[in-house]
């Protein structure tokens, strides 16, 4: 067998640095997403069992749908609190108008026709997937 001398394809170039982030910080993050999950599930647990004790149905498709998502809202009010983005919460912008009728009277209502508006959208992207997947 010959001595195979090639050194095969090297790339060599000056990449970017990648951000190295230290063991403190990773701990940090740990510890709050931990703090998220523990403040999340003390606040979710009790609700599901009022909601269940005044007779709602927990164990329906729509109702996990719905909880979940006001998990994901919780969860997003912990992570701007600890100064971490969450995706639900740039939604929420969208689909939550505030209005101010005193200086100190401030109210948050939904926008149903941004919602509507949404969900016309989702369903148009999903009939054209299910076009996709039929071809």
């Amino acid at each position: 067998m010959a001595d195979d001398d090639s050194k095969g394809n090297v790339i060599k170039g000056p990449w970017k640095r990648a951000k190295k982030v230290s063991r403190s910080q990773t701990e940090k993050v740990t510890q709050d997403m931990v703090f998220i999950d523990d403040v999340a599930e003390n606040v979710m647990i009790p609700l599901i069992h009022g909601l269940a004790e005044n007779g709602l149905e927990i164990k329906s498709d729509d109702f996990c749908r719905e909880i979940g998502f006001l998990n994901e809202v919780v969860r997003a009010i912990l992570f701007r609190h600890l100064g971490y983005k969450h995706d639900i919460s740039e939604l929420i912008k969208y689909i939550m108008r505030l209005r101010t009728e005193k200086t100190e009277d401030v109210y948050a209502s939904f926008d149903s026709d941004v919602v509507e508006k949404l969900n016309q959208f989702v369903k148009i992207q999903d009939e054209i997937e299910k076009e996709k997947d039929d071809d």
